[in-house]
């Protein structure tokens, strides 16, 4: 029976590790033009994420999975978010807010930004969350964010912080999901955010040698490594840590094929991926079993 129950257990992680390549792939392919904000690409990835939410009978927040925003000087620049909710059992006015940006960098002549690592692998790795949580009752809500604008300055957790779909007070903690399908050149993935939680840092690090959990401080704070990292504020999770909402964020450093052409599924590291998206996948076991209270513990 143990070895069957083996067989079981890798066949799942490799059906996972497959549908987030598919996804990847699907998300960076030269039709989605680099998904730069407000071209045809977002357009094509918007509705590709939204039939997922809706094959994973998400719930729709005002009829719509699309919450539309502007922004930029001027407010004449338009960017959309998808969102979609899943309520909870145990919790269900207390909210776990799940994001990724989907948009990317679009093309420059014939050059496509394909943004497979940055950040396709971190949608792919949403949508496999909202996947597995589908399966069951989870013990609190979830809302799942495909934000666009990101790379123009956050704009789409700006504009969902701003107008949030329920009120910032019952969102518990932002699980924030950015580059995560390459290590840097030390083999890292890093996780910040998670020092107020010292058991789930004593969980994963039975398991995951290869994250790097980085302490809560600001740019020049940091470790001395990496003093040009302002962590809290580097991606979609800063602007729900200014309001006040703890975060965890699973990112990567730039890599040499950060923000070129060359950042295409191929070189996606499928091993990798998998151990990152295992990670998630506990720490959001973890969450699980955590009384609200405890999630907002001080920094």
């Amino acid at each position: 029976m143990q070895w069957i129950i083996g067989i079981v257990g890798c066949l799942f992680i490799f059906s996972a590790q497959a549908q987030l390549l598919k996804d990847i792939q699907e998300l960076s392919a030269d039709n989605m033009q680099g998904r730069k904000t407000g071209s045809d690409g977002t357009e094509l990835a918007r509705q590709f994420i939204a039939q997922r939410f809706e094959k994973l009978q998400l719930g729709a927040f005002n009829t719509s999975y699309l919450q539309m925003f502007n922004y930029g000087f001027g407010q004449h620049k338009t960017g959309t978010n998808v969102v979609g909710y899943q309520r909870g059992c145990t919790y269900p006015e207390h909210y776990i807010v799940v994001t990724a940006h989907y948009d990317h960098l679009g093309n420059e002549g014939k050059n496509i930004f394909h943004g497979a690592d940055d950040n396709a692998s971190g949608v792919a790795a949403l949508l496999e969350l909202a996947s597995r949580l589908s399966e069951r009752c989870s013990a609190y809500s979830y809302i799942f964010i495909a934000t666009d604008a990101e790379e123009n300055g956050l704009y789409g957790s700006k504009a969902f912080v701003s107008s949030p779909s329920v009120p910032l007070g019952n969102i518990t903690l932002n699980l924030n999901l950015d580059m995560i399908g390459r290590p840097d050149r030390r083999g890292r993935l890093y996780l910040t955010g998670a020092k107020r939680y010292p058991a789930l840092i004593a969980l994963l690090a039975q398991q995951f040698s290869y994250l790097q959990y980085l302490p809560h401080r600001g740019p020049g704070q940091g470790l001395r490594s990496l003093p040009r990292y302002d962590w809290p504020n580097a991606s979609d999770h800063g602007p729900f840590h200014r309001a006040g909402i703890p975060y965890l964020f699973f990112g990567g450093q730039d890599h040499r094929d950060y923000h070129t052409p060359n950042d295409t599924w191929q070189n996606i590291e499928p091993e990798f991926l998998e151990q990152a998206m295992q990670a998630i996948w506990h720490t959001v076991q973890w969450l699980e079993q955590q009384a609200p209270q405890s999630l907002q513990a001080p920094n």
